[in-house]
């Protein structure tokens, strides 16, 4: 699995730089100061970004490590107080489940961010933190990814080609649930304080993903 995390992390190196320079072309900028993304509860995040987040963890100085896992787990146990995510069913089998443990978090900030609005794990974040902002819009209009609003300006496709990024992230991510000993694609995803907190990766065998009905890919 290390190889696996280790060239999924060389593949968001370069999906960011793809994402910067088709920024730079277009004028495309984050609002200064502007945090708003990751303060408004919990997204999800697909199981090879908690791989590459615990893998790279060891490379953040110890104090902050140790800080943002405190914290994660903090939220973890709130979030199991009020019923809406369980240490022990870490992964979201559904969109549903992935809206109702966002509207159920909305007033929680992302465990890596500090009081000053900055990301404490930048070097390591996962793949949506790296990419979310503008509209990337396709041929004939097409939406790739929907933005955050405030950007007056889209990133075309045809400059920050997202579906091939998207494809090689796919790859990958077959390879990761093939070496666990599963044969096919599952989009089962999980959120940063757990990927922060918890050992993922046992639960890519085949008997954890058998609890529930995932959704293939």
């Amino acid at each position: 699995m290390k190889k696996i995390a280790a060239n999924y992390s060389r593949l968001l190196r370069d999906i960011s730089t793809s994402f910067r320079m088709a920024s730079e072309k277009h004028q495309v900028t984050c609002r200064s100061g502007c945090f708003e993304c990751c303060a408004k509860g919990f997204f999800d995040i697909t199981l090879l970004d908690a791989l590459h987040i615990r893998d790279n963890l060891k490379k953040v100085p110890a104090h902050i490590r140790e800080r943002v896992v405190e914290t994660a787990n903090a939220q973890l146990d709130l979030l199991e107080q009020k019923g809406a995510f369980f240490r022990s069913k870490p992964l979201l089998a559904s969109l549903a489940a992935i809206d109702a443990l966002s509207r159920r978090s909305a007033k929680m900030r992302c465990p890596a961010l500090d009081e000053r609005g900055a990301c404490l794990i930048y070097e390591i974040r996962p793949l949506i933190c790296r990419i979310y902002g503008p509209t990337v819009r396709g041929p004939r209009r097409a939406v790739r990814l929907t933005g955050c609003g405030y950007y007056q300006r889209e990133l075309p496709d045809r400059d920050f080609p997202l579906f091939s990024h998207y494809a090689v992230r796919d790859r990958l991510m077959k390879e990761m649930f093939t070496r666990a000993g599963r044969q096919r694609l599952w989009e089962v995803d999980t959120i940063i304080p757990a990927a922060l907190a918890l050992d993922l990766e046992p639960w890519l065998t085949p008997a954890a993903l058998r609890q529930k009905s995932f959704r293939k890919r």
